[in-house]
């Protein structure tokens, strides 16, 4: 019931615990992959997707189908479980997770982030403003050196060198060059030193049918790692390395850069991740490289003729929203998440990045993010002061009160939707989510039953 080019646009859904919100978000999001080309990152907070490359069973199709006397029951609109599972079983699907028990599986691949793509803010809490500008200049001169690795890959393929490491490298070439800062000379010694380092790239490329690798190009990256280093102290070098190696060490940090088509569904699994830092760590990089590649893909399209321009969006989706883009950062690394949320919400439609954003609570949203969000929808929210919240906060003044209010007594699925795919708000029934679903409730088979003498 909702065109497809509806949803070229932010999208935000808000709904209380137990209303429905991920099986309403399961379905938009196979909707978005049946009916169209685009692509999704889940950014998945309660692995309610982690099994999201798994079919429901039969009975969805069967017994569990909706009865519409009783308004009960899920509405999946195929035929068969086996009709659905022919379609889903072209869809690529990658589930980046930490779980042991997990990366056994046929799409499951273990989180790793390139070191390059994360933001200095993450490494700088704590740090006074001096130490702060120091760090941010070591990660440019680690960067170069990331660039330079990239472009390994790309230019000389699979004679490109293996490397131990990014960090190692960046430490090596660090070592190398960092006591003669004050040689009127500086800048050709730190291209030397990278000359020696990237030979067969600084060499542009080997082989005549290959593409060669910009002379002017392999220059300005060095003359940017030379002025980042004159600010980093000898302190400050052993600080940064020892972070990146403490993360090296815990097996987040990528040996190479990403190469490869994207899938069509990208799951972060952020429950496999232990410690909160590191799940901030890793949405930051996960982020800075989908911009980074949708930008660079939107350069290129500028010398494309349109009819060749094969480019497709990416929705961005991130349940539990408010966690990841709080009206009110506790930190320097939230802040850091918040402003790339900004960014995306602001100039992310130009380069095919759209938010589909889910939250219990929109009120501890970032109200900047909110505002750009012209597709809303609202499942069961119990609580009169909170709708009134929801009403002020996404702009629903102009619909009519008693619509809005009606969202207090919905059932599990039901949705009000308004904005740029419902010309007039409307209530709808979400069809059946035909995905399993990762996550797991309490059994009220086990706990809703009297207490009994039988030790358990």
């Amino acid at each position: 019931m909702v065109p497809v080019s509806s949803m070229g646009t932010h999208t935000v859904i808000v709904a209380q615990s137990g209303s429905g919100k991920s099986l309403f978000l399961g379905r938009l999001i196979e909707e978005l992959i049946l009916c169209t080309r685009a692509r999704c990152l889940i950014l998945d907070p309660n692995a309610d997707f982690r099994r999201i490359h798994e079919v429901e069973g039969s009975e969805l199709w069967t017994t569990a189908r909706y009865n519409a006397r009783a308004g009960t029951g899920k509405l999946p609109d195929e035929g068969s479980q086996r009709d659905f599972a022919t379609r889903w079983s072209n869809v690529k699907v990658r589930i980046r997770t930490q779980r042991s028990d997990y990366l056994e599986g046929p799409s499951a691949e273990r989180i790793q982030v390139w070191w390059p793509s994360l933001s200095s803010e993450f490494l700088a809490e704590g740090l006074n403003p001096l130490l702060r500008s120091e760090l941010y200049h070591a990660h440019v001169f680690l960067r170069v050196v990331g660039n330079l690795v990239r472009a390994e890959k790309r230019y000389l393929g699979k004679k490109a060198p293996r490397r131990r490491s990014i960090i190692t490298t960046a430490e090596t070439l660090y070592g190398k060059i960092h006591h003669l800062r004050e040689n009127q000379d500086f800048s050709k010694i730190v291209h030397s030193a990278f000359e020696e380092e990237f030979e067969e790239l600084s060499e542009r490329g080997t082989g005549r049918d290959r593409e060669v690798f910009p002379r002017f190009a392999f220059r300005r990256q060095t003359e940017r790692a030379a002025a980042a280093i004159r600010y980093v102290s000898e302190a400050m070098e052993r600080f940064y390395f020892a972070k990146a190696h403490e993360y090296e060490a815990s097996g987040i940090v990528a040996g190479e850069p990403p190469s490869g088509p994207p899938n069509r569904i990208d799951v972060l699994d952020l429950p496999s991740l232990p410690e909160r830092d590191t799940r901030h760590l890793v949405v930051n990089a996960t982020l800075a490289t989908e911009f980074t590649n949708a930008l660079n893909a939107w350069a290129s399209a500028l010398y494309t003729p349109p009819e060749k321009d094969t480019r497709v969006p990416t929705f961005i989706i991130a349940d539990e929203a408010h966690n990841l883009v709080p009206a009110q950062p506790t930190g320097r690394a939230e802040g850091a998440i918040r402003e790339q949320f900004r960014t995306i919400a602001a100039e992310g439609r130009k380069y095919g990045l759209f938010l589909i954003l889910a939250s219990q609570r929109p009120d501890k949203l970032d109200p900047l993010i909110l505002s750009e969000c012209e597709n809303k929808a609202v499942m069961r929210l119990d609580s009169k002061s909170l709708l009134d919240k929801v009403r002020l906060a996404l702009g629903l003044e102009d619909v009519r009160p008693d619509i809005v209010d009606r969202c207090r007594q919905f059932g599990i699925g039901r949705v009000l939707i308004a904005g740029r795919w419902s010309p007039e708000p409307q209530i709808l029934y979400s069809a059946a989510r035909r995905t399993k679903e990762g996550g797991r409730n309490l059994n009220p088979r086990h706990w809703a039953v009297p207490m009994t003498n039988s030790r358990s």
